[in-house]
């Protein structure tokens, strides 16, 4: 989730600032995973294709007047911004992307922050493109390089494409792609709520930061029947994968939302989830916090929310304030499943 001061973009601004000549031309643009910031005024007028499947992200542009896609660019372009994720499979793959869309000569510009791997995806850069020139500003590194088909590595070009695919993951059935959470492999803490959710779920139910379908389809294998279930996710790639895993089956429905600013539904019978709770690399339990009240907000009296959370996180607190009852069903692998019974 990007905030709405985010350093790649302030740094990608003063990196405009300084290098005008990169917006000559006035051809096309494309942008990937784009920010809010002052960028956005250089850009303008020419015509833009503004890629962002981050719910708070689009938002945040839509409220600028821009339109936002959550669509991959696909049409030849004469800039491309590429803003890295701390996906690095995901930004190899926009990488790939953008050097395939770009006109001979056109610029690949990437902001990214240093504590996010800035000097490695550099290197990977100038090894795609055949080299680039650095600036660095506000804690990140924004990097130029100017496309020339005869120095540009197709291998790579070709790998970084196909590794940004859809990928099984082992013994699942499940399909997922880079630019999602625990995307290789099911998340430990998942796995642990998922042996630990009742057999008795019935009637009408969410999933909050629903990811990729993993717990929504052991939810809908249950023997009670599910009228409803409420799949929430602020990533539109991940509800797309959702969407493939769960294919067909009625019970499901899909919102591409941001639950910390509440849920359209309400008098659920069940809610789970296992929250976010890092902006970045950073720590941030408050993002937990939020969708612990949206989830109680949205039970009915008698309602249950499961949870499950890093074992040192103090969830049981704000269920109490929020007048539930917390109780721990399970706890390992440093993870602990929660139970809040709404009074």
């Amino acid at each position: 989730m990007a905030s709405p001061h985010d350093p790649r973009a302030a740094a990608l601004a003063s990196f405009i600032d300084r290098h005008p000549g990169i917006l000559a031309g006035g051809g096309p643009a494309a942008v990937f995973r784009a920010l809010p910031g002052d960028y956005l005024d250089a850009l303008a007028p020419r015509p833009v294709h503004y890629y962002q499947t981050d719910k708070p992200g689009a938002d945040a542009l839509a409220r600028r007047g821009l339109e936002v896609r959550t669509d991959e660019p696909a049409a030849p372009a004469a800039l491309c911004l590429v803003f890295a994720t701390k996906h690095k499979e995901e930004v190899l793959y926009h990488y790939a992307r953008a050097a395939g869309l770009l006109d001979e000569g056109g610029s690949l510009v990437v902001s990214a922050a240093n504590d996010l791997g800035a000097p490695s995806l550099e290197r990977r850069c100038a090894e795609l493109m055949g080299g680039v020139e650095t600036y660095s500003k506000h804690k990140c590194r924004v990097f130029l390089a100017r496309k020339d088909s005869a120095k540009l590595d197709r291998g790579l070009l070709d790998a970084w494409l196909q590794g940004g695919d859809w990928h099984g993951i082992a013994d699942t059935g499940l399909m997922s792609r880079p630019g999602l959470f625990s995307w290789k492999a099911l998340d430990l803490g998942s796995r642990l709520l998922a042996r630990h959710l009742p057999d008795d779920l019935a009637g009408r139910g969410a999933d909050l930061g629903a990811g990729y379908g993993y717990l929504s389809r052991e939810i809908l294998a249950r023997p009670r029947r599910i009228a409803e279930l409420h799949l929430f996710e602020s990533e539109h790639k991940a509800l797309d994968a959702a969407r493939r895993n769960l294919e067909g089956h009625p019970a499901a429905q899909f919102h591409w939302a941001d639950v910390t600013l509440g849920l359209p539904v309400s008098r659920l019978d069940f809610v789970v989830t296992n929250p976010p709770f890092h902006t970045g690399r950073a720590a941030v339990s408050a993002l937990g916090r939020a969708f612990v009240r949206a989830g109680l907000a949205a039970l009915k009296p008698g309602g249950r929310l499961f949870l499950v959370a890093n074992r040192h996180l103090p969830y049981e607190p704000e269920i109490e304030t929020l007048g539930a009852r917390a109780a721990t069903l399970a706890e390992a692998e440093g993870f602990k499943v929660i139970l809040a019974l709404k009074h």
